[in-house]
């Protein structure tokens, strides 16, 4: 027969036992539980990236007024800035305090205007640009066909498939990407980072 001091011994021993089970089964819980959460936050950390960051969709198109093109010889900024913006740069922003620049190219005139979009609002003046992220090349009655086009878009995907439109990529993909560059490569189908 159990006396009862080996009784309470052996129940001793049993009760760990199911204590260090329990505590095993809640720390697997708890395992469990941090994955998950884990996962969440990173899945809402790269949407946020993604849709805020890499390709803006929550930003209001600013107006800019087209200003009349009545010859290629009348290229200014102001026309510039209006086909950029319909071509989303109003979509780009800064990193690192560092703004998107674009530079746009007339090539057969010779002509170069840089567009700085600060805030989401493109702003194009005439000259050089310093140390742009991509460089656009058209020649003056291609700009005037695309500037003229009902549906700027889709006139200049075309006018980039049948090579009228030169990008010319300047800046590594990562800096591009964090800058919303996105946003203009879905526009044109074939770009050298595709």
């Amino acid at each position: 027969m159990i006396n009862k001091f080996e009784r309470r011994k052996v129940n001793k021993k049993v009760r760990a036992k199911a204590v260090k089970k329990e505590k095993s089964k809640e720390n697997k819980r708890n395992i469990k539980r941090n994955i998950v959460t884990g996962a969440i936050l990173i899945i809402l950390v790269f949407t946020f990236l993604y849709f805020f960051v890499v390709s803006p969709t929550f930003v209001i198109k600013p107006y800019i007024f087209k200003t009349e093109l009545a010859s290629a010889s009348d290229i200014n900024s102001d026309h510039a800035s209006w086909l950029l913006n319909e071509m989303n740069a109003y979509k780009l922003h800064s990193y690192l305090g560092n703004p998107s620049v674009i530079e746009t190219v007339i090539t057969d005139q010779n002509r170069t205007f840089t567009t700085t979009i600060i805030n989401n609002y493109p702003t194009t003046a005439g000259g050089v640009a310093t140390n742009p992220d991509i460089r656009f090349s058209i020649t003056s009655a291609d700009f005037v066909t695309l500037y003229s086009a009902t549906d700027t878009m889709a006139k200049a995907q075309e006018m980039r498939q049948s090579s009228q439109i030169q990008v010319t990529i300047l800046k590594n993909d990562f800096i591009l990407a964090v800058k919303g560059y996105k946003a203009i490569y879905d526009a044109f189908p074939g770009l050298p980072w595709q």
